[in-house]
């Protein structure tokens, strides 16, 4: 039996990893795409899922004034945002947080305003967005993170739904 140099083996190894590697990656590429992608969603409104609730009532963009009120949700907590006003494309945003982070976005919206466009379903790897239109034509925005324990039914639930 023959025996090979180690330089005849490194080769070999070589020609394996770029034979192998770029298969490897292109099947990756294409059960992200297929299974949800990669790709973040977001921002909404000046918003991004992680934020602080410092940060996210600092960046939510309103067109009109208005109130913040929290709610305790057990060891969760809730900013809703009301208007003082006449509402124009958004008349009422709630955000969800878990252990200090952004990981729910709830929004009443006009159906002219730009977030009520889209899909009834995105999916990211990260998150899950829904867009539920009501019969007086608002539109009930829902983003919510994959990662909360919180809202692991939800999320299921929402894909399951809007599939």
């Amino acid at each position: 039996m023959e025996e090979r140099s180690p330089e005849s083996r490194k080769w070999k190894w070589i020609a394996l990893v770029v034979l192998v590697l770029p298969a490897a990656a292109g099947l990756w590429a294409l059960a992200s795409s297929t299974f949800g992608g990669s790709e973040t969603l977001g921002p909404v409104r000046g918003l991004s899922l992680g934020f602080g609730p410092a940060q996210a009532r600092e960046r939510l963009r309103t067109a009109v004034p208005g109130s913040f009120r929290s709610t305790a949700i057990g060891e969760d907590f809730a900013i809703d945002w009301t208007p003082d006003g006449a509402a124009t494309q958004m008349r009422a945003a709630r955000m969800e947080f878990h252990l200090g982070q952004l990981v729910a976005l709830r929004l009443t919206l006009s159906s002219d305003a730009p977030e009520a466009e889209g899909p009834d379903l995105e999916l990211s790897e990260a998150s899950v967005l829904t867009r539920e239109r009501a019969p007086d034509g608002s539109v009930e925005l829902t983003w919510l993170a994959r990662s909360c324990p919180t809202h692991a039914d939800e999320v299921r639930q929402r894909i399951t739904q809007h599939r």
